[in-house]
């Protein structure tokens, strides 16, 4: 019998939380991955979506988990933090995602967080920006319910976006 693991059970959430909200008109989806790196035998899920009437920026929710979390969870291992380390980027054309905008999310999100800011030169899709937050530490199933919060409020910074 297939027992699931922290991994499995947060990007379960996740997705379900963001499929509701497509489900409901409120967002679009354009993006879906599930990987395993078997070389370092990781495991990744990403989720890209944007509010349905503004496509030009979106944010994606990345959960990861690393060969020691999984074993630790497997294997009971009493040192062990089950868990994901989670990741949120917001993306979007420089035109349609401005530097002020980039400011806004970093009053939304609030002092103290790792945060990077990137500008790519593409000849493929002209300047494009990147704003990252890592969350520097591992989310565990003890804060599963927190997950419907945290796509919540990206929904809200999006909307926050606009004004």
């Amino acid at each position: 019998m297939f027992d699931p693991t922290a991994f499995d059970n947060i990007k379960f959430i996740v997705q379900a939380e963001v499929y509701d909200r497509d489900l409901a008109g409120l967002l679009h989806i354009h993006d879906r991955k599930d990987l395993v790196d078997l070389a370092s035998m990781e495991r990744e899920s990403s989720i890209v979506f944007s509010l349905a009437e503004q496509k030009e920026r979106t944010a994606a929710v990345i959960i990861r988990s690393t060969i020691q979390q999984l074993a630790g969870e497997l294997m009971q291992l009493p040192a062990a933090e089950p868990g994901v380390l989670l990741e949120v980027i917001y993306s979007g054309e420089a035109m349609h995602f401005t530097e002020d905008m980039m400011d806004r999310l970093e009053q939304l999100w609030g002092e103290g967080r790792l945060i990077e800011r990137r500008t790519i030169e593409s000849n493929q899709q002209g300047l494009m920006r990147e704003w990252r937050l890592d969350f520097q530490r591992t989310i565990t199933e003890e804060m599963i319910e927190e997950m419907t919060d945290l796509v919540g409020f990206i929904v809200d910074t999006l909307q926050a976006m606009e004004q």
